[in-house]
């Protein structure tokens, strides 16, 4: 496809292709999420028979946990199921991330766990829902315990992904549960008694168990939650029970609790709920301050004739507010978060070498080259599988880069997108790939040699780029195609690979051995994705590709438009 000779200053024309690859990133997540926003996570009784035979309905989710109750046909409490969503949606394993029911008995108690929905890749899930040892290892966790964080082992061949899976199980897992005993979720009426002003309730973003109250301008005015499940074990004189508890809009002060429920004797509670001192005793106080508080040094004393019940009550504050003051500690530097694993060190070795052999006259040298294959296709290859595709280019764009679970990957991708467009570098294709460094021992191993005649050799070239013109409608459409199944690199990590992946990948390198670089020439979407990058010097103008690419994203546009009609 040759280009037309129209020149453009080389600055302007590297940001171009940059800004075209930004743009599809960015149509590829909005639509992604607008699909996912259509979708919605509604769950199906019939998802949950397996564990619950007699189950006949499901109880609405609890706005502030996403618990949901599972009854029978008289309305008996079966059991809980929670969705790891959406928790779980920036928790990315290779190429995206994978919503999970976990359902638990009526006590809390997890009895299975089952993916409802992955983006992650087919081949990698395939391999993850045979391995029945990695769902076990959930099992007798309970729903709000935050004490227990059981080692659970990465399933084989899929590490990424199953280790993110069992991440968004315990995040909801560790977050606040639902209540059999007060089941009913916070109403906007209610609030109205402590904040008049109040016009809707909405979660608050990475609050777990609180509501933003808003007014009719939509400003925050509070935050709002409730002591229950928190105080459901904390017995006064006969029983638990529930307390509203507003905070000021940053979350860090008790403005004012009032009553919702309880269990003790209606004399008792009557009594309390009267006594305006005590009911305003606790106001003022930090979450952090309340949730230490020690009740005999601070001299709070319980409503005479009602004391256990008015005990009871505080130190059901005192421990959400403890759970409050835990939840609010600030996240810790970004750097901190990001999982290293051993095998890293040797990828961060495979890298050096090929920058190595990417910059300096090293490629040169006939054992610097052997070297180097062996470490690309041994290490980066067969045991690491370390590689970019479409379909990990695909899934980062819908959801976001996996930069906390796999840094390394998320480095060879920086590096085969910026060094062709900075420094005018092969460095994936030439330097990185291994199986472009398999492709490369294979070449001239046979005496005969197929010639490709010249006008064949033109048309096949034009095959990368419409397979990834077909994936970005595959992605822009939400279609459930298989995109790894387009590419060989998958089938590297072999113990998981479909056979899709495996037949490009055997027929690419067998046509390697009759032209050399058969497969990197005629087949590679990812290949021509980063021909597109790269910058090839003052030589280089603004051709078909670049109108090409202009085009798509226009097309794109167009697709996201009349899709959302």
């Amino acid at each position: 496809m040759p280009d037309a000779p129209s020149r453009l200053n080389p600055v302007f024309l590297r940001l171009y292709r940059a800004g075209i690859l930004v743009a599809i990133a960015w149509l590829m997540h909005s639509q992604h999420r607008w699909f996912m926003a259509q979708e919605g996570s509604t769950l199906d009784v019939s998802r949950i028979r397996d564990f619950y035979p007699n189950a006949a309905s499901l109880g609405p989710r609890d706005p502030d946990t996403g618990v949901q109750r599972v009854l029978d046909g008289s309305g008996i409490v079966l059991g809980m199921v929670a969705q790891t969503t959406p928790l779980s949606d920036k928790i990315i394993g290779y190429s995206g991330p994978t919503n999970t029911l976990i359902a638990c008995d009526a006590q809390g108690k997890v009895i299975g766990v089952r993916v409802l929905r992955s983006d992650d890749t087919p081949d990698h899930m395939a391999e993850i829902i045979r391995h029945r040892p990695f769902f076990n290892s959930f099992k007798g966790l309970k729903l709000g315990d935050t004490s227990s964080r059981p080692k659970v082992d990465a399933v084989s061949g899929a590490t990424l992904t199953s280790t993110a899976i069992a991440e968004g199980v315990l995040r909801r897992l560790g977050q606040q549960g639902t209540s059999l005993r007060f089941p009913d979720a916070i109403t906007l009426e209610e609030v109205k008694t402590l904040v008049p002003e109040a016009a809707t309730l909405t979660p608050a973003k990475d609050r777990a168990g609180m509501q933003d109250v808003k007014d009719t301008a939509g400003k925050v005015l509070a935050l709002v939650t409730r002591t229950s499940p928190a105080s459901d074990a904390i017995v006064g004189y006969k029983g638990p029970a529930d307390t509203l508890m507003v905070l000021d809009p940053a979350g860090e002060k008790l403005v004012g609790i009032r009553l919702r429920k309880s269990f003790d004797t209606k004399d008792y509670v009557a009594d309390m709920a009267a006594d305006s001192y005590f009911m305003n005793l606790f106001n003022g106080m930090s979450m952090q301050k309340l949730g230490t508080l020690d009740f005999a040094e601070a001299k709070v004393e319980g409503v005479s004739g009602a004391t256990e019940t008015s005990w009871a009550l505080a130190e059901g504050l005192k421990r959400r507010a403890a759970q409050l003051a835990t939840a609010a500690t600030p996240a810790p530097p970004w750097y901190t978060r990001i999982t290293w694993k051993a095998a890293d060190w040797g990828m961060l070795v495979v890298l050096i070498v090929s920058l190595l052999m990417t910059f300096t006259s090293l490629r040169g040298k006939r054992w610097m080259r052997w070297v180097h294959h062996a470490l690309l296709i041994g290490y980066a290859g067969l045991f690491s599988g370390a590689m970019i595709s479409q379909g990990l280019f695909v899934g980062w764009a819908r959801h976001g880069v996996a930069w906390q679970s796999a840094p390394m990957l998320v480095l060879v991708a920086a590096l085969a997108l910026i060094t062709p467009w900075l420094w005018r570098r092969g460095f994936y294709c030439h330097h990185y790939c291994p199986h472009g460094a398999l492709q490369q021992v294979l070449a001239h191993r046979l005496k005969w040699q197929l010639k490709v005649p010249h006008k064949l050799g033109k048309a096949l070239e034009k095959v990368p780029w419409l397979l990834l013109i077909f994936i970005l409608v595959v992605a822009m459409f939400g279609l459930e195609v298989n995109v790894n199944a387009l590419e060989p690199f998958d089938a590297w990590l072999f113990r998981v690979a479909g056979w899709g992946t495996i037949t490009v990948a055997i027929t690419g390198l067998v046509a390697s051995l009759f032209v050399p670089m058969a497969y990197c020439r005629y087949g590679c979407p990812t290949g021509a994705l980063l021909k597109f990058v790269r910058y090839a010097g003052h030589g280089d103008a603004f051709g078909k590709r670049d109108v090409a690419a202009l085009v798509l994203v226009f097309a794109a546009v167009g697709m996201l438009y009349i899709s959302r009609m």
